[in-house]
């Protein structure tokens, strides 16, 4: 059984909760749990929402929205703070973590950037990685990514067991 997971999700699911309550769960098993989900603290003015990264192994929060002014037409990533999430997975790495877990493979790992060098790393330690994948990227992670990888549906029950399988096969 492959040590990577995928949940494609469409466009307006609300994936960074169903994350964010994955976490949870795992943690509240006693699951040492490595790598970032994302939290969307508040709406702004623009109705856009003030992004975070939260390191799950220390529970540190990076900030990831730029703030572009009153006449932004919407949310930018802020790439610095994305590259500072990044820290987050050598923890992960170092402290053999049980699980590591990954916001999502979104525009900035199709572009070759964001945390695409820390997902693979994480891979090729051996650790299990649970990854969000929306479905319009799809064909960019799968180029990433290769045919080794579980796709699951976006939910818990199906979501736990392969991370309990995973789990015991990396212990």
């Amino acid at each position: 059984m492959t040590k990577l997971a995928a949940i494609p999700y469409a466009s307006g699911f609300p994936i960074d909760t169903f994350m964010q309550g994955v976490a949870a769960h795992l943690r509240h098993r006693g699951l040492r749990l490595g790598g970032v989900i994302q939290h969307n603290d508040a709406e702004c003015d623009d109705r856009c929402m003030a992004m975070s990264l939260e390191d799950l192994g220390s529970g540190h929060r990076f900030p990831i929205s730029q703030d572009l002014g009153a006449g932004a037409a919407g949310c930018h990533l802020d790439a610095a703070g994305l590259a500072a999430a990044a820290a987050a997975f050598d923890g992960a790495l170092a402290e053999r973590a049980d699980l590591v877990m990954v916001n999502k493979f979104g525009k900035q790992e199709m572009l070759g950037e964001g945390l695409r060098q820390e997902i693979a790393n994480a891979v090729m330690a051996g650790l299990p990685v649970l990854i969000a994948v929306r479905r319009d990227f799809l064909p960019a992670w799968r180029e990433f990514a290769g045919e080794d990888w579980l796709e699951l549906a976006a939910e818990p029950a199906a979501v736990e067991r392969w991370v309990a399988d995973a789990v015991r096969r990396a212990a």
